[in-house]
């Protein structure tokens, strides 16, 4: 059964007798190619004291196809299953993740998985090789660009209000046919979904993500003045009701904010003056971070089209890596997918953790906690580059 936290005995018990009560195990899971490494975050965090074993647990390693994207959903109620979601280029495929212990991850088969085709109009598969997924209380929308320039965007959504007993839906709502070009998409915490086309420069809003036929029009919408720049990343911050966009040219990348609560994008930034070009943007509760696979870790600032890069302290060594997947787990935790560049090949890999409610360059050692394979086998090699992380509960033996 899960873990049942009682606060006020358990601070009292600590007081009394110095005992430590060690937080609520959980999983991260890692997807890279077609194997999904699952690991005890509780071995991995600054916070927990080190019981000096192996986080990795288990790993599935004989998917069908490449992972794309992951998404755990809680159940809603009794009658439901927790539910781990995993995109390939094929389908969406949901696992039940109530088997899972502290000390076991289950074979895949026996999780009651529950495979979505994505298929068009007429019933004929669709390529969903660059898909991704985003979320919001009601939603899971899978978006599936286009394999050849033209043709339009497939979104497919599932909608949580309408989960069957197992916690899945009957079917995908979809395709939803978006006609763009250069495009990305993203929900909000209110369910609405916004939409950044590179190729006119635009942005809408849609309050209902399914875009009915007879939907009104886009409350608000805007454009912005960058047209050699494509949109490669859209993240959506519910503490300030923005999105974020990286827009990436042909040697630079800049950064566009969009408050919801205005008529049109409000910022573009300029370049980083030092060259730094993130590849993906991280949201947690209190900073908003930018990954990159060549120059490091940063918390972004900007305000009047002016982008700064914070950088973390020298001493944490934590410039100097390659970041390539993260994840934030309650809105405290930030999970990051890394190698570092100068290691053996069985040395690279590593999995940061930090304290994600304090900024990036005030953080101090006991704060960050990076593993990897240099006193025992902690950490997997990636079996590609990692692609998703995801946190979910698990039980406790």
């Amino acid at each position: 059964m899960y873990r049942l936290l009682i606060l006020p005995l358990a601070l009292a018990l600590a007081a009394c007798t110095g005992s430590y009560e060690p937080p609520a195990p959980s999983f991260l899971a890692v997807a890279s190619g077609q194997r999904i490494d699952f690991y005890l975050s509780t071995r991995l965090r600054p916070d927990v004291r080190d019981d000096g074993q192996s986080p990795l647990i288990g790993s599935w390693t004989s998917l069908s196809l490449p992972v794309l994207d992951l998404y755990f959903k809680l159940k809603q109620n009794d009658q439901q299953n927790n539910r781990l979601w995993v995109l390939d280029r094929e389908k969406l495929t949901a696992y039940s993740t109530d088997p899972f212990f502290e000390d076991l991850v289950p074979d895949p088969t026996t999780l009651d998985p529950r495979s979505f085709p994505f298929t068009d109009g007429n019933s004929q598969p669709v390529d969903c090789s660059q898909g991704y997924l985003s979320a919001s209380p009601r939603y899971l929308l899978a978006v599936c660009p286009p394999p050849n320039s033209g043709a339009p965007y497939s979104l497919y959504l599932v909608d949580f209000n309408l989960l069957q007993a197992g916690g899945v839906p009957q079917a995908l709502i979809g395709p939803i046919s978006v006609q763009a070009s250069q495009t990305v998409f993203t929900l909000t915490t209110g369910n609405a979904l916004v939409i950044l086309n590179g190729a006119s420069s635009s942005m809408e809003y849609h309050p209902d993500p399914q875009m009915p036929a007879n939907e009104t029009g886009i409350i608000r919408g805007g454009s912005y003045i960058q047209p050699l720049y494509t949109p490669q990343e859209l993240v959506y911050d519910g503490a300030g009701n923005r999105v974020f966009a990286l827009l990436r040219g042909s040697t630079d990348v800049r950064l566009l904010t969009w408050n919801l609560k205005a008529d049109t994008p409000s910022d573009v930034s300029e370049p980083d003056p030092n060259g730094r070009n993130p590849e993906q943007l991280q949201i947690s509760s209190a900073n908003i971070y930018a990954l990159s696979s060549q120059r490091g870790l940063f918390r972004v600032q900007f305000s009047s089209g002016a982008l700064r890069l914070l950088d973390p302290p020298g001493d944490l060594n934590l410039d100097v890596l390659s970041y390539l997947g993260s994840a934030v787990e309650d809105g405290r935790l930030l999970y990051l997918a890394a190698e570092d560049p100068s290691a053996s090949a069985e040395q690279k890999p590593l999995i940061v953790v930090l304290n994600s409610q304090k900024p990036l360059e005030n953080l101090l050692s006991s704060d960050v906690k990076i593993n990897s394979n240099s006193s025992a086998p902690r950490v997997n090699p990636f079996d590609s580059r990692p692609v998703s992380l995801s946190t979910f509960p698990v039980q406790e033996r």
